[in-house]
């Protein structure tokens, strides 16, 4: 049987602009796209999300949301595609975590240079001397 599923990640009260951006960078990355509904394998439609996405992948879509407690969650139906969803947010956690870093170094005075190394990123903040 096919339905919704429930996914915390774990980022606390996050910044929903940056959010929204890394959603879009991995959508960019996956060759999906940003979404205004998704469904279940029934087609029972959802949309009460804060940004949605579709992939080759995951054709029905996912959706990011904040819950009450500042948490996000990704909802979805999950069935066949657990695998995905699980690189998805991983991916989530550590886009955000990059684009958060850069940020707060940014807001500090620093000049914030981004390289990539195999799979990983790496972050340089450079002060800024006037």
């Amino acid at each position: 049987m096919s339905h919704f599923s429930l996914v915390k990640v774990k980022i606390k009260n996050p910044n929903e602009t940056l959010l929204k951006k890394v959603v879009e960078q991995i959508a960019k990355d996956l060759n999906g796209q940003i979404v205004t509904e998704i469904v279940d394998y029934n087609g029972n439609v959802r949309t009460d999300f804060l940004i949605g996405v579709k992939t080759p992948a995951i054709r029905r879509g996912i959706g990011i949301t904040l819950n009450k407690d500042g948490e996000v969650e990704i909802v979805g139906d999950f069935w066949r595609v657990r695998n995905e969803v699980n690189q998805f947010q991983e991916m989530l956690v550590q886009g955000y975590a990059k684009e958060a870093m850069k940020l707060a170094l940014q807001a500090r005075g620093y000049a914030v240079q981004e390289a990539k190394q195999g799979d990983k990123v790496l972050l340089r903040a450079v002060e800024v001397m006037i």
